[in-house]
């Protein structure tokens, strides 16, 4: 660390030691400094690290990565209805901070995400992952066009020495600076064993039919209904290897990783974006209705028509996109959209999306318009209340983080959620894999099983390490 940087970095712990007295409470400090580093995710190789708090964000086609460390704030178990209380707390915690830096854009940051419901049912699958969980890494690696930052924080107590502080924190950065691998490991092959559905494929059939026969045009549009697949992975599986994977095969996906100690590790690659806001600027999408890729141009050709003129998928998505402009008018200004949705193209799949803008007409945080939106009747159905009752009678097992929202956000309240789709919980050597699909009227059990297959297969393919 040169001299200039070291003097703003005591003067920075100087500061913010007075400021703890103050106010008689710890208050965080933040130091971001370049290193010289092409990827992030070998932050997250070292050893002595499986049993800290571990987390990836990326959207390779976007240029941008964040990899995670340990934690020196941890919010859990809010549920939606408290999620602005929650967001006070953090938020407080946040702004009496200081981060010092050469880049403005660059600083800590809060990740973490909520199950779909608060209500987990009988089901023990989660019983040991928070129902909502937001942390702020100790050790934040940013990678964007421009480079790779480091930010070393830390809360500084009322009772703390600034010269002892000051040697600690120079410890710790030494600590992540010495340490950090340049390079990823080979990509783990595992071998994976496919041995149960939840539910199997006769009750889930029951339960398309039992869905068909609520569904009713001007009453009950639509349902979701998910379905959960369990894959033996053996020690051998390496999240950071499914990381690679995914990234690579879905660039214009945010693959993300969310690894807690004893707890277990969450992780995926999602398409839909549940909301974006930046300085007052916020983007949504709607996501709904798919259909698989083409062997070849023109048979992918014939197939995006299909979709595009498919009455069934239309009217899936038209119910998503509606539901988000209502959910969106009290709280946005100038909406955009396009009038006939675009087609998203991924590895397997084909969606019709349509992205959506406007302008935040209050000063809030985007935990506000996540409180708002959330659940979308892309993951929960038309009416949204009427059609999570459904779910909550349906589906047996507990989805947990599946289809909630998952994100980030800064001490200014921007940030970015996802919804948590194409997703798994891998916990005792045991992958929960899950996918879900829109009930309409037009739907039939088969082919919505087939759509949950096509979901299914990014996330065993990333658990195998890309063998499958």
């Amino acid at each position: 660390m040169n001299l200039i940087k070291e003097k703003n970095m005591h003067n920075g712990i100087d500061e913010i030691c007075d400021r703890s007295r103050k106010h008689g409470k710890s208050i965080l400090f933040s130091y971001s400094f370049r290193f010289d580093v092409r990827d992030v995710l070998p932050l997250l190789t070292h050893p002595s690290d499986k049993n800290n708090y571990r987390l990836f964000w990326t959207q390779p086609s976007s240029g941008f990565a964040f990899a995670g460390l340990g934690s020196v704030i941890t919010i859990k178990d809010y549920d939606m209805s408290s999620i602005r209380k929650m967001k006070d707390e953090i938020m407080e915690s946040m702004r009496l901070g200081l981060s010092i830096g050469d880049n403005s854009l660059i600083g800590p940051r809060m990740f973490g995400g909520f199950s779909f419901n608060d209500d987990p049912g009988e089901d023990e699958t989660w019983n040991n992952f928070p129902r909502s969980q937001f942390l702020l890494p100790e050790c934040l690696a940013t990678l964007n066009d421009d480079g790779a930052w480091l930010t070393i924080s830390r809360l500084i107590n009322p009772d703390d020495a600034k010269d002892e502080v000051s040697r600690d924190f120079k410890k710790t950065i030494a600590y992540y600076e010495n340490r950090l691998p340049v390079t990823l490991p080979p990509i783990s092959r595992v071998s994976i064993d496919k041995y149960r559905d939840i539910p199997d494929k006769k009750n889930y059939d029951k339960i398309i039919f039992s869905v068909l026969n609520k569904i009713k045009p001007g009453n009950m549009e639509k349902v979701v209904i998910s379905r959960s697949h369990h894959v033996k992975v053996g020690k051998d599986f390496k999240v950071v290897s499914a990381m690679q994977v995914l990234r690579n095969a879905y660039p214009k996906c945010i693959t993300f990783c969310f690894s807690f100690p004893k707890e277990g590790v969450f992780f995926g690659s999602t398409p839909e974006r549940l909301v974006r806001l930046k300085n007052g600027f916020v983007q949504t999408e709607a996501l709904a209705g798919t259909i698989g890729r083409g062997n070849n141009m023109e048979e992918d050709r014939i197939l995006r028509d299909s979709l595009l003129f498919s009455h069934k998928e239309r009217e899936e998505h038209r119910y998503v996109l509606e539901q988000i402009l209502r959910k969106l008018q009290p709280n946005l200004e100038d909406i955009k959209y396009p009038s006939n949705p675009q087609i998203m193209k991924l590895k397997n799949v084909q969606h019709l999306h349509t992205p959506i803008s406007g302008n935040f007409n209050k000063d809030g945080n985007i935990l506000d318009l996540v409180a708002s939106l959330h659940p979308t009747s892309a993951v929960a159905g038309t009416p949204t209340q009427d059609a999570m009752k459904i779910i909550a009678k349906m589906e047996k097992h507990d989805r947990g983080w599946y289809s909630g929202p998952i994100g980030w956000f800064d001490e200014k309240g921007d940030g970015e959620f996802y919804v948590a789709l194409r997703s798994a919980l891998v916990k005792d050597e045991e992958a929960h894999v899950f996918a879900g699909g829109g009930i309409v009227a037009e739907s039939h059990p088969s082919k919505e099983w087939e759509e949950t297959e096509l979901k299914l297969q990014p996330i065993i393919s990333a658990l195998s390490g890309g063998q499958i």
